[in-house]
């Protein structure tokens, strides 16, 4: 079993099809929502799938043949380490866990990996060192 992060996005014509439904139940996949937003314009959906990589994969392609613009995210949110001034606002807000303080140097350290790209962490920051790089 694998688990990656996609950015699923929907144009209005496809947007009310059940095709992550469809991807689930066929393919026999767990998607984790991550982040959905609708509009007139379409739709973007953040998902974290998981299953065998032979059924990923041909998941994946049921849902770009379907019309869905399809993109592996490895890192979405990232830190700009000039910016940052470790004063640990985010801590607090990331629903994920994704920052910690190391105790030694009092550092603010992010785990990329645990991230879910809520954006909290965004408009936390006083300095502005997080940038969104999918939305």
């Amino acid at each position: 079993m694998v688990k990656k992060k996609y950015l699923l996005s929907f144009t209005p014509a496809i947007v009310n099809e059940p095709l992550t439904y469809k991807m689930i139940k066929e393919y026999d996949l767990l998607v984790n929502i991550l982040r959905a937003e609708v509009s007139e314009r379409g739709g973007r959906l953040l998902i974290e799938v998981e299953g065998k990589p032979s059924q990923m994969n041909k998941g994946i392609s049921f849902l770009k043949n379907a019309g869905v613009e399809v993109r592996e995210l490895n890192e979405y949110v990232s830190r700009d380490e000039d910016r940052c001034t470790d004063c640990g606002a985010c801590l607090s807000i990331c629903p994920a866990d994704a920052f910690e303080m190391d105790k030694q140097t009092w550092k603010v350290l992010f785990k990329g990996d645990r991230c879910i790209a809520c954006g909290l962490c965004i408009d936390t920051c006083p300095p502005r060192a997080m940038k969104l790089r999918i939305w």
